[in-house]
């Protein structure tokens, strides 16, 4: 008689042990998640606020805007010596324009620091990439910017 009531009491206990393990790593696999989805939260913030400090400012002169012509995505690129001197940038012309654009890369201080040449042939409502390729010593650092004249 001990044997089945003892038998009892073992498969009740075990059971609930399950149930309980079970319940355990249900709340983990939660609070997991949620630490997960912060984590990524703070990590996209932090690059953003990177990315701003980092970016990049190019601007078109005003004679260029009167041509037609606007600036859309810009990028840069590090080059082989390591120096981020290599400037992507998407133009778009609302006129036909065939010409050569002057670009010139100033430091965070204002002071000239390269100056390139680069050829463009557009066809009105027509838009494309260019690589503007400065000097190997042009080193578009933090908080630099790029005139395109």
């Amino acid at each position: 008689m001990i044997k089945p009531l003892l038998v009892l009491v073992l498969c009740t206990v075990l059971s609930a042990c399950d149930w309980a393990e079970h319940k355990t790593k249900s709340a983990l696999n939660k609070g997991g998640e949620l630490a997960g989805s912060a984590a990524t939260e703070v990590i996209e913030g932090v690059t953003t606020g990177v990315e701003r400090t980092w970016s990049l400012d190019v601007s078109l002169s005003n004679e260029l805007l009167e041509q037609g012509l606007a600036l859309g995505k810009v990028s840069s690129e590090t080059g082989l010596d390591g120096r981020e001197n290599k400037v992507i940038l998407y133009l778009s012309a609302s006129r036909a324009y065939r010409d050569t654009i002057v670009a010139v890369a100033f430091d965070k201080d204002g002071l000239e620091m390269g100056r390139t040449a680069f050829a463009v042939e557009a066809e009105a409502g027509s838009g494309d990439f260019h690589v503007v390729q400065f000097q190997r010593f042009t080193d578009l650092e933090r908080k630099s910017r790029v005139e395109l004249r």
